[in-house]
């Protein structure tokens, strides 16, 4: 008996576990500052369960998908191990409702000279566009999305999101002054390094003094972000998160990741990621694609 209620309260304890973003759309205080990411210092990270879900299920962390497999306690109607061909695709509108869909932010926010770190921006933003501010994974997303937090939208239109999952901050796409909005990888990268072998490519001839997300300056941000170009990782991870339904999506031309491929003879390739679907393809270095900025965000 006394086993027995060992595993009954174990259980109990696992499926509390992670649920934070279940109920994390709970604004207190008309704020949307809620499940804060917070900085793992070692031992196992909480993750999400993928499972393939109906759009409103909760979100289930692994160590629940596992507990409730194992119980065999997985509600079939709300989660699948067996997918369907109807609905479980990489993400549509037969699973997932996106920003778009939903209507995108509409009001300035979040670039008053007042306002003081990401936080406070945040909030500007959920005051004066409300819903079209968030979107929360668990309500449109299809397995285990997160939160997405708007940070800021300038006249122009340029929206700033938070991954609330990891503390970064997503950039629009980024075009000059000159309206040029397309680049090379050294320029996107900021690499100046001169052929060396294996290389072939000479980017200190290529980027021509641009670093185009190091030397990203959001006016309204001002030193609140420390700008880079995102990692294949990054980009992977933040697909997992739902960045494909709310972040804009860009040309055909796709986006530059900081990781070379390695794969590709002389270094003269990177990966290039597609937000119509979450795909990767190899890019040469010397062509030009569209540019999103990742960075950390100062509070």
């Amino acid at each position: 008996m006394k086993l027995n209620a060992f595993l009954s309260y174990a259980l109990f304890l696992t499926l509390l576990v992670g649920c934070g973003e279940d109920v994390s759309s709970n604004r207190k205080m008309g704020s949307p500052i809620v499940d804060r990411p917070t900085i793992e210092t070692g031992g196992d990270v909480v993750l999400s369960s993928q499972l393939h879900r109906e759009r409103g299920a909760p979100v289930l962390t692994s160590a629940q998908e596992i507990s409730r497999i194992s119980s065999n306690d997985l509600p079939v109607v709300s989660y699948r191990t067996i997918p369907l061909m109807e609905k479980d695709d990489e993400g549509s509108k037969r699973n997932v409702t996106t920003r778009n869909d939903l209507g995108r932010p509409t009001v300035t926010c979040g670039i008053a000279t007042t306002l003081t770190g990401i936080d406070s921006r945040i909030n500007d933003c959920f005051q004066k566009n409300a819903d079209k501010s968030l979107w929360e994974g668990f309500r449109f997303g299809s397995a285990g999305e997160g939160i997405w937090k708007l940070v800021s939208r300038t006249d122009a239109g340029l929206e700033i999101w938070l991954d609330n999952r990891t503390g970064l901050v997503w950039s629009d796409l980024v075009s000059t002054s000159e309206n040029v909005n397309t680049f090379n990888w050294c320029k996107a990268s900021g690499n100046d390094d001169l052929p060396t072998s294996p290389a072939t490519i000479n980017c200190s001839e290529l980027m021509d003094q641009t670093r185009v997300c190091q030397d990203l300056f959001i006016e309204s941000l001002g030193a609140n972000v420390s700008w880079r170009l995102p990692t294949r990782n990054d980009f992977l991870q933040a697909d997992i998160n739902g960045s494909r339904f709310v972040l804009k999506r860009e040309n055909s031309s796709g986006l530059w990741t900081a990781t070379m491929r390695a794969a590709a003879t002389g270094r003269t390739e990177a990966w290039v990621y597609n937000s119509t679907d979450g795909t990767l393809s190899a890019g040469n270095l010397t062509s030009e694609r569209q540019v999103r900025c990742v960075g950390a965000a100062i509070r």
